[in-house]
């Protein structure tokens, strides 16, 4: 079978979405399947082991400043995008973001089957999301409502399809997944040794970029809320711009229990995963964090916020710790007693990287195909 997946940007840009639409396109690759990446900014595969083929469509300057949708932008695109596809011939697809790729679709090749999957800045109403800034609910109801399965990724994702007016029975519930055999391949990095760090500390890990979402500020305050209590513990920032957080570390006074990493990619950050102790999201909101489900392969007991997919993914008290996020106090006495009880802390591994068997990427991707398009 041939399958497009139509996606906004891709490797080597990266981000949750370009990793999921990556890793769903190498597992059909892997099983036997014709598959090819459509985006607006790679024309090939950059992916070492890419099982797919990747092509670029056009995107006139100013589509960002004006609207993906408006005239002669969203015309000028769909037009580049319908040729590429008739070019292909693909018997079903896979969109990723119901704005604008979705719209985009809508309508493009009747006779094709496609679901779209939504990532988050396509249904956020938060000032970073696409509906704030181009005021387009109707484009996404129209373009949800039009296709095969509208993906929900997370129960909170579904709750905001069904706020648009999308109807029920158009919405599917698939939940991002995760390379297991990736993050259970022992890793040659050596974390303690790479950051300098003492190898009897207890290293907790936070994953990724400096954002407002990301409340890292809320994290290191309850981080140093228990540090008196545990000098044992450290906490490791990976993620582009988290040094930003250094004045606020000044201030709590515990610039030397925390390490702020700018970059750090590929196998050296599995090795991160499974080498740290505890694994912390104090996030605001998310849809469904790729770094969650990283750390439950890696078999990290986590403390995360009630947030979309956060909450999905942990069962607090049996695989780690969930609590409302802003709670400082709560996320400090979550920390607290994960570092403080040894056996809780191996149970809560075990449990998770059982629970990570669920998201194996083989698995979501066989539901896509069985869910969607009918097939296997």
């Amino acid at each position: 079978m041939r399958i497009a997946l139509i996606a906004c940007s891709f490797l080597p840009s990266t981000g949750g979405a370009e990793v999921v639409v990556h890793s769903l396109a190498q597992e059909w690759g892997k099983q036997g399947h014709e598959v090819r990446i459509f985006n607006w900014v790679s024309s090939e595969a950059t992916h070492p082991e890419a099982t797919y083929s990747v092509r670029r469509f056009r995107l006139l300057r100013g589509a960002p400043r004006v609207g993906y949708h408006r005239f002669p932008w969203g015309w000028y695109t769909r037009s580049d995008l319908r040729k590429q596809l008739k070019q292909f011939g693909p018997d079903c697809m896979s969109v990723h973001m119901a704005y604008p790729t979705g719209y985009y679709l809508d309508g493009l090749l009747p006779d094709c089957p496609h679901v779209i999957t939504c990532h988050g800045s396509d249904l956020t109403k938060f000032d970073w999301g696409f509906r704030q800034k181009y005021d387009i609910d109707s484009i996404l109801r129209g373009a949800l409502e039009n296709c095969r399965g509208a993906i929900a990724i997370s129960s909170f994702a579904r709750a905001l399809i069904e706020e648009l007016g999308v109807s029920q029975e158009r919405i599917v519930d698939i939940p991002n997944g995760v390379d297991l055999e990736r993050f259970r391949r022992a890793s040659q990095f050596d974390l303690k040794d790479n950051f300098g760090l003492d190898q009897r500390k207890r290293v907790i890990l936070s994953v990724g970029r400096e954002h407002p979402q990301k409340a890292y500020a809320a994290g290191l305050r309850a981080f140093a809320a228990v540090v008196d209590d545990y000098p044992e513990a450290h906490y490791l920032l990976v993620g582009k711009g988290t040094g930003v957080n250094q004045g606020l570390c000044d201030e709590l006074k515990i610039s030397d229990r925390v390490t702020f990493c700018e970059g750090l990619y590929g196998e050296d950050l599995v090795g991160v995963f499974q080498q740290a102790d505890l694994f912390f999201s104090p996030s605001i909101w998310e849809m469904m964090p790729l770094v969650v489900l990283e750390s439950m392969a890696a078999g990290l007991p986590a403390v995360v916020t009630n947030i979309s997919g956060s909450q999905d993914l942990i069962r607090s008290g049996e695989n780690g710790l969930v609590v409302e996020p802003g709670d400082i106090d709560g996320m400090s006495e979550a920390l607290g007693q994960i570092l403080g009880d040894d056996d809780l802390r191996k149970a809560f591994s075990l449990s998770i990287s059982e629970s990570s068997e669920e998201y194996s990427w083989d698995r979501i991707s066989r539901i896509y195909l069985g869910a969607c398009f009918g097939t296997k």
